[in-house]
């Protein structure tokens, strides 16, 4: 009998201390899985600068997140996340779904480019969602298999700010402000959703923002236009009007102005 309570006092202590290295080190587990999982999902780098988590107070924020642009592109990062603060409700934490109230991401920055092959980044990012969706979501499981899932009652994308930049016009850069992004109750009506689901979800709203919103400056003829076609097309449009090699240049000048209205 005497070995048998020295047993499990022995289990106890080891189960003891199995929970306090998991809640002591759970900020390092969630980065290192945001990092992992992220890049599986985006065929990119993701990179996470630090996540704090008060599990008694119920919030945790996220800061430095950075998705990295795909390959061919000449930007590291397509969106850096600024800062991401959550509040999750504890009576749920051992539950499944987990129902967090709120995310809140404040001041992103995202990059929107077009190659030199007429090809833009947020097109390769969301193809590489929609391939790693089905592989990502049977990842993210818990020790019995079954996919970990969430309900997100409000997540808001606030203060973001675009970059333009667009090969065939020498690079030229311009700034955008993006519209305020609220979404509600997310994987409330499939029972709760994947963390893959969820990014994919997120993700796209913030790529169709920033294609709506970069669309008004007249960037979407030059999707499927190779820099080299474009301005082969310009010249030729000032060609016709006999211009030597001085009139052609300034005309070509004006017509890259033209792009944002300069």
């Amino acid at each position: 009998m005497k070995k048998v309570l020295i047993g499990v006092a022995a289990l106890a202590v080891i189960v003891v201390g199995a929970v306090f290295f998991l809640l002591s080190n759970l900020d390092g587990i969630v980065k290192d899985a945001i990092q992992v999982y992220g890049s599986e999902a985006t065929k990119t780098q993701v990179v996470v600068g630090d996540v704090k988590i008060k599990l008694e107070a119920g919030e945790a924020s996220i800061t430095g997140l950075n998705i990295g642009n795909p390959t061919g592109f000449s930007d590291p990062n397509i969106f850096e996340l600024g800062n991401i603060s959550t509040k999750i409700d504890i009576s749920t934490i051992r539950q499944n779904p987990i129902v967090i109230d709120e995310i809140i991401i404040s001041a992103p920055k995202v990059v929107y480019e077009i190659n030199k092959s007429g090809v833009s980044n947020a097109d390769v990012l969301k193809k590489n969602l929609g391939a790693g969706g089905e592989s990502n979501a049977s990842s993210a499981a818990d020790g019995d298999g079954e996919a970990v899932k969430m309900i997100i009652r409000r997540l808001v994308v606030e203060g973001t700010s675009a970059k333009v930049r667009i090969a065939a016009l020498g690079d030229q850069q311009q700034s955008v402000s993006l519209p305020k992004i609220v979404m509600r109750d997310i994987g409330q009506k499939s029972g709760g959703a994947t963390a893959a689901e969820v990014a994919q979800q997120l993700s796209s709203k913030l790529l169709g923002n920033v294609k709506g919103s970069v669309a008004k400056l007249g960037v979407d003829k030059y999707i499927g236009k190779s820099a080299d076609a474009f301005k082969a097309q310009a010249l030729e449009k000032i060609g016709g009007a006999g211009g030597a090699a001085g009139g052609a240049a300034g005309g070509a000048g004006e017509a890259i102005k033209g792009l944002f209205g300069k």
